[in-house]
């Protein structure tokens, strides 16, 4: 104890010291550092549950992000064949217009080739009923007069270049 007394340190003091400073810890111990450690405690366990909220609210939005991504490629898949499905409409459609007017312009020209070939037999039917008219008529002038053979060549020429005339004049009109 000598060196406490060199040292100026009063041994009543340092038990009173002592026993202060362990009163002082036993006291904060019960008052201070037992709600400090439960108050960490807690806060302790809200951090892990905040943390396991996060990483299940990380799983959970990988999962949606999945998912969104999954239907995000339906979607472009059913798009492409949506897609598809409309050109080979398209193209249906195009062959069937083209085949309509394929058939609609073979029927006019077929229709013009008949309205062509009845004007023609009309025409022919005018010319024979026109020839035998003048030939009846010629028939007639040489039985009415009696011709020599100069005037009877004269009446064919005449004849001829009558029927080449009318036949002219119907293919103008044509």
């Amino acid at each position: 104890m000598e060196v406490l007394h060199e040292l100026g340190i009063e041994p009543g003091v340092l038990v009173v010291n002592i026993v202060g400073f362990l009163l002082l810890m036993w006291l904060l111990s019960k008052y201070a550092f037992g709600p400090v450690r439960e108050m960490m405690g807690r806060r302790e366990h809200q951090i892990e549950g905040d943390l396991a909220e996060a990483e299940h609210q990380r799983e959970a939005a990988l999962r949606d992000r999945r998912t969104v991504e999954q239907e995000l490629a339906e979607i472009s898949e059913r798009s492409r064949e949506v897609l598809n499905e409309a050109q080979l409409r398209a193209e249906s459609v195009r062959r069937e217009m083209l085949d309509k007017a394929r058939r609609e312009s073979d029927r006019i020209v077929a229709d013009g080739k008949r309205l062509v070939e009845q004007s023609a037999e009309q025409a022919r039917g005018r010319l024979r009923r026109e020839t035998a008219e003048v030939a009846a008529q010629i028939s007639a002038r040489v039985i009415r007069e009696s011709l020599d053979e100069e005037r009877q060549a004269a009446l064919v020429d005449a004849f001829i270049a009558e029927i080449e005339q009318r036949a002219s004049g119907e293919a103008e009109e044509r």
